[in-house]
């Protein structure tokens, strides 16, 4: 039996340092190469802001690794993975909101 594809992403976060909900970070269970991963994170004038190769690796709303945190707004992900059903090189995007 093959893996199908599982995975969740969420469409807000609240890096507030209340130890919930601090990293942006999408779930996958299922049916995707954890070695072939990659997560991007964009600003609204499509300037890269993070990037992370490891899938439990969150955006903590900052600017780059350790910079300032960024503004309460919409950013845009894309995330690139391959699915292990058919061993595509696979990419999705979307919105995520940070609010504090």
């Amino acid at each position: 039996m093959k893996d199908e594809l599982v995975f969740y992403v969420p469409n807000a976060f609240t890096p507030d340092n209340d130890n919930s909900n601090q990293y942006f970070t999408p779930v996958f269970s299922s049916g995707y190469n954890p070695y072939e991963y990659t997560m991007y994170i964009f600003n609204r004038w499509g300037e890269l802001i993070f990037e992370t190769h490891d899938v439990t690796r969150g955006w903590n709303g900052k600017y780059g690794e350790d910079g300032d945190y960024c503004q309460d707004g919409m950013y845009v992900w894309k995330i690139l993975y391959t699915d292990t059903v058919n061993h595509r090189n696979e990419s999705k995007t979307g919105h995520v909101i940070l609010l504090r």
